[in-house]
């Protein structure tokens, strides 16, 4: 029997749970090429507040997987999830807004 398809808190659709995989794939995705373009983009300027900005989506994004993590052993209540999924979201929100900055501070030099 697959991982994908064993229940979890009497959740049984392969359809969420692939589509929570998605999410999380996603949202690593979007923290890492954020976390790299720190490291690489425009760290001319204000090599010190990259570092520390790229840190902080770091953190964020190892407190929400190990939460996720939490949930899917089962340590969570399903109220959880809901959480997990704006934790998501402000993830990519926050990649979002980095790339940007980093984007903008990049044309300044």
């Amino acid at each position: 029997s697959s991982n994908l398809s064993a229940p979890l808190f009497g959740e049984n659709s392969t359809r969420t749970v692939v589509m929570q995989r998605c999410l999380a794939f996603f949202t690593v995705l979007m923290a890492g090429t954020t976390m790299i373009t720190a490291c690489t983009v425009g760290t001319d300027n204000n090599p010190g507040l990259h570092v520390f900005m790229s840190l902080v989506l770091l953190v964020f994004t190892a407190t929400t997987f190990m939460l996720a993590m939490w949930y899917e052993d089962g340590e969570l209540l399903p109220k959880v999830l809901n959480i997990l999924y704006v934790q998501a979201g402000a993830i990519i929100s926050l990649s979002i807004l980095l790339h940007v900055y980093f984007g903008l501070d990049h044309r300044k030099s």
